[in-house]
């Protein structure tokens, strides 16, 4: 286990318990929960007054027997059983503790009479052996949410507050301990995952390591989905899986058809080869190779969204500007040879060719296709001329910096959209801002020394872009997105926290995020896509870095 910043946990017993609220009782509901928050129940737990005292006075309190008290009691704690979630988490506790030889301490401070905790002891299930002490209220004489009840434990362990965790079902307590220096994190008992791969991740530092077990585990299958009532539709696409390899440099986990035809990874599904027309076709995978081609033809450069059959679109989906660029910012240059890849000046010779009336770039690299523009495939054709021209590779243009208006016009579009946040609500193909600021964060950092006066332009208005946006709920991957970028351009940690705390506490049991979604596509209805694979990927990242 590699070290933390944390050393030791303190769990309230009820985390882990769950009461079944619909058995039957001798005393209604209501009045089973007045009772335990009266002052005889508190007194009982302080160990005050015995259970026979409090029972007579709970039972004239509330103007029933004390023997319906006894019963009533002695049934809902006859429900009570270990959730699932917690013995995970137990095990996960124990394999920590055997690993770092015992310098993991665990600990429980609960709010409990003895006759109960001797009750709740009595569960074969649950494995008590993984605390090092159980500070229960009856043994005190002190409860939650006093504040001696936590001095009490704080002293007896000998923990630092700073470097514990603690973890609550019940917000006053939470205030309390919180008050004096331990992290108190709230455990409701519908989101329990969320609050244990809190402590997953900041207390046996796993979390990047089950991403990566998940990534190798589903290599291959690491499809996109859209995102339908009821059920997803898996999507393969060459897009997602060029944004995993360049997150993770793992060639082995994606699959691609490549523009020449080449099937890389598995693809059982009939898959998209191009045509001597520069336009998409339908090619079995037992279907001759594509016609040979070489790197002077750009018609080898350009790709298309899709890895297979188009899905609720036609079938003649043609390359695009994102695709292509993304191809050529992820994929090791030592690949283009053997894949026949066209030099990266005759693709950016077409990039720049393919303009509206504005000059600004054309999403499609089809004739048949014009006037669309999308500012976030524009962002990534800008990287993609940036990293090119910098290594002197596209004649006439030397940086993003440059005048011509092959690159101006463009380049000006999407410093304008920042400066004015033409994308806060989205676009046609990009249904939330994240995608483009965090395209436009790795271009921010990319342009520096090439381009040091775009650098200037967008840095004037990126980090205010972003404080705009953190802490608004999201899906898993779009809030990756804006974590990422807040991460690329170097914001304070203290500021990104709590988004990248609700981020890693997305983790799924497979060690995955769930797919969100980040895209979209479709002439009349847009489909909303997501992915797990480049979800879990980013995080990945993240976390590396």
């Amino acid at each position: 286990m590699a070290p933390t910043e944390y050393d030791a946990i303190i769990f309230d017993l009820g985390v882990f318990f769950d009461w079944d609220s619909s058995a039957t009782t001798t005393l209604p509901p209501k009045i089973m929960q007045e009772m335990m928050a009266s002052n005889q129940w508190h007194n009982l737990e302080k160990n005050i007054i015995s259970a026979d005292e409090a029972y007579t006075s709970l039972a004239k309190y509330f103007s029933v027997e004390p023997l319906a008290v006894s019963q009533a009691l002695d049934q809902a704690q006859s429900t009570l059983r270990v959730n699932q979630e917690g013995l995970r988490l137990i095990q996960d506790l124990i394999e920590a503790k055997r690993i770092s030889l015992g310098r993991l301490k665990v600990y429980a401070m609960s709010n409990i009479a003895q006759k109960h905790f001797n009750i709740v002891q009595n569960n074969s299930l649950f494995q008590w052996s993984v605390f090092d002490r159980i500070f229960t209220s009856s043994e005190a004489g002190m409860r939650k949410p006093d504040l001696c009840f936590y001095r009490h434990v704080i002293k007896e362990t000998a923990c630092k507050p700073s470097r514990t965790l603690y973890f609550d079902d019940k917000t006053e307590n939470i205030c309390a301990g919180r008050l004096l220096g331990l992290r108190g994190e709230i455990v409701h008992r519908d989101q329990r995952r969320r609050a244990f791969n809190i402590v997953r991740h900041l207390l046996l530092d796993d979390t990047s390591s089950r991403a990566e077990r998940f990534l190798r585990a589903n290599a291959g299958k690491l499809d996109s989905v859209i995102l339908m009532p009821g059920e997803d539709i898996v999507l393969k696409d060459n897009f997602a899986q060029l944004l995993i390899w360049g997150l993770t440099g793992m060639e082995d986990i994606v699959y691609l058809i490549w523009p020449d035809g080449t099937v890389q990874g598995d693809l059982q599904q009939p898959v998209l080869a191009k045509s001597k027309e520069s336009t998409y076709s339908i090619l079995s995978t037992d279907s001759p190779s594509a016609p040979d081609q070489h790197q002077d033809s750009v018609k080898n450069g350009l790709w298309c969204y899709f890895a297979q059959k188009p899905i609720l679109t036609h079938n003649d989906y043609p390359a695009d500007i994102d695709t292509t660029s993304v191809a050529y910012l992820n994929i090791p240059t030592t690949y283009h040879s053997y894949h026949r890849l066209a030099n990266p000046a005759l693709v950016a010779e077409a990039i720049l060719a393919n303009r509206n009336a504005d000059d600004h770039w054309e999403t499609y690299l089809d004739s048949d296709r014009h006037g669309r523009i999308n500012p976030e495939a524009c962002v990534s054709a800008l990287r993609f001329i940036n990293k090119y021209a910098a290594a002197g590779l596209i004649p006439g243009i030397l940086s993003l910096d440059v005048e011509d208006k092959r690159v101006a016009k463009t380049r000006d579009l999407i410093v304008a959209g920042l400066a004015n946040r033409a994308i806060l609500y989205g676009d046609r193909f990009y249904p939330l801002p994240e995608p483009f600021l965090y395209w436009v964060s790795m271009l921010f950092c990319e342009c520096k020394d090439s381009s040091p006066k775009l650098h200037a332009d967008l840095g004037k208005h990126l980090e205010q872009a972003l404080m705009e946006r953190l802490h608004i709920p999201l899906n898993a991957l779009a809030l990756a997105m804006r974590v990422r970028a807040c991460q690329l351009i170097g914001m304070k940690k203290e500021l990104v926290q709590p988004d990248l705390d609700n981020l890693l506490a997305m983790q799924e049991e497979d060690g995955g995020w769930p797919a969100g979604f980040f895209c979209s596509y479709g002439r009349i209805q847009s489909q909303q896509i997501g992915s797990r694979g480049y979800a879990t990927a980013l995080v990945w990242r993240i976390l590396k870095d």
